[in-house]
């Protein structure tokens, strides 16, 4: 309790003393010999005058008194008592808004500690499986306001991963709980200087990124035409195992080799007395059928998590357990439960993905022909050298920088495909959610160089005017707090040269 709290207490004790003294001190005692209060002689003037109108007074002296001492020290503590109350209630916020964030996963894509990572995406020109680039978080508010956060956060980013989270965006969040968020996000922003010193590391990863693009791209490639393989193996491969469930059910089940706890696994009565040596409810017959089994799946099943599960297992008629987790003894008992469960997995997907073939491979094929174009035309390539003739002087070291800046701060938004990698990147400020740059676009936008220069440091303000006609929507962040002004002037004179 506060100095405050406590000397209003103390305030309202002394008047409910007051009250009661009062009442006790001008209450008629009522007793049958009591005459009428006409007929009793009343106080005389002394005691009126001088005792009793003497304790009056120092009451009243006294209650001034702590009124008086009392006033200013609440007075004098109440703003610390409001500060403090408004910082409560500012950790509460964000105390809440990183239950949000980790009740909806949004570290799952950007990173436990919001530094940035990547989210599961099918992109839409090839239709291929691929890991977008999720942002940082960890630095937003140095791009964007609050108010502008706060609309990606409600509307989210169609073409994207990311959803809308806001009610007004369709999502599950209430006003109340994005503002909390935002607070979380607000509390785990870096400090200015380790964004500042962040920038080359990020320029270099882009460099680095742009110059094994060619590797990168083929890895692609690789990995769709063994996409399209495994698919094309899927038929001969359910052929093969397609048989398998219903004889795991017969080892478990059958007479022959089961027990009374092996056949419960499927739900199934045992009517057989077969020989159980290591008393773990699976017979010795069934173990020695089990583990020529999980040799067949392991030998003929397409790589899956299930086909990794069961890799583990072993049967041993003489062992009640199977060290199949590390140093964890597992019973075979459950090994046999697992083994039902991912061998009914492999066969769902093999027979399925046989059922549908007709549609997933040419898809594959399709997506393959889409990465075989994008290796063929190197749109992601730039010309570092021609580059710096053109628009650095011929300083090679600038138009490098300059193009590495530009693909860590401003490709996300500028150049389509960018955040789907390499093998999808199109052309250098092709335009994704941002417009395009090509063609001249920016000299058109801004024939001034310093208002081009200026636009990309402050960024757009929603309604308001930029450059040439153009009417901001607050969709372009400002870069002015993360990046020098000599980044921003190569990133500028970069941009300018897209024809």
């Amino acid at each position: 309790m506060g100095i405050g709290a406590a000397t209003l207490a103390l305030v309202a004790l002394a008047v409910i003393g007051w009250l009661a003294f009062l009442v006790r001190n001008t209450r008629v005692r009522r007793r049958r010999d009591v005459p009428p209060p006409n007929l009793t002689p009343y106080l005389t003037d002394d005691d009126l005058e001088t005792r009793r109108l003497d304790r009056v007074l120092l009451a009243a002296l006294v209650a001034v008194a702590v009124i008086a001492i009392v006033m200013p020290i609440y007075y004098l503590n109440e703003t610390r008592r409001q500060e403090a109350a408004t910082d409560r209630f500012d950790e509460i916020a964000v105390e809440r808004g990183h239950e949000w964030f980790i009740e909806y996963q949004c570290g799952n894509c950007h990173g436990a500690d919001g530094s940035g990572g990547g989210a599961a995406y099918v992109e839409a020109r090839s239709g291929l499986d691929t890991t977008w680039a999720a942002p940082s978080l960890n630095d937003v508010l140095y791009r964007y306001t609050e108010d502008e956060t706060r609309y990606w956060l409600v509307y989210g980013r169609p073409g994207s991963p990311m959803p809308a989270w806001g009610t007004a965006g369709g999502g599950p969040l209430n006003t109340q709980q994005i503002d909390e968020l935002l607070a979380y996000l607000d509390s785990i922003q870096l400090p200015q200087s380790e964004v500042l010193a962040a920038v080359d590391g990020r320029v270099e990863r882009d460099i680095v990124r742009l110059g094994g693009a060619d590797e990168q791209v083929a890895a692609v490639v690789a990995a769709q035409e063994a996409e399209i393989a495994a698919l094309e193996a899927v038929p001969a491969q359910y052929d093969a195992l397609g048989d398998l469930p219903k004889r795991l059910e017969s080892i478990l089940t059958d007479p022959a080799s089961c027990t009374d706890r092996s056949a419960e696994i499927l739900t199934n009565p045992c009517s057989g007395t077969a020989a159980d040596t290591d008393r773990d409810g699976l017979s010795d017959v069934a173990e020695t059928a089990l583990d020529d089994l999980v040799a067949e799946v392991v030998a003929g099943a397409p790589a899956s998590d299930a086909r990794s599960t069961i890799e583990k297992i072993s049967f041993d008629p003489a062992k009640a357990f199977t060290t199949s987790e590390g140093s964890t003894p597992v019973p075979d008992l459950d090994n046999a439960r697992v083994l039902v469960t991912d061998l009914g997995t492999i066969e769902r997907d093999l027979r399925l993905t046989t059922q549908n073939l007709d549609k997933l491979l040419p898809a594959a094929q399709a997506g393959l022909a889409a990465v075989i174009t994008a290796q063929e035309q190197r749109l992601y390539a730039i010309d570092i050298v021609t580059l710096a003739a053109e628009a650095f002087d011929g300083n090679v070291t600038q138009a490098q920088r300059a193009v590495g800046l530009y693909n860590a701060y401003c490709a996300r938004c500028h150049t389509a495909g960018y955040s789907a990698g390499i093998a999808f990147t199109q052309d250098a400020g092709s335009g994704a959610m941002g417009p395009s740059l090509r063609e001249g676009r920016a000299v058109v936008q801004f024939p001034d160089i310093a208002d081009h220069y200026d636009f990309v440091v402050k960024g757009s303000s929603n309604g308001a005017q930029y450059g040439v006609n153009g009417i901001g929507r607050g969709w372009m962040p400002g870069f002015g707090a993360m990046l020098s002004g000599d980044d921003i002037m190569l990133i500028v004179r970069f941009e300018r040269t897209l024809r």
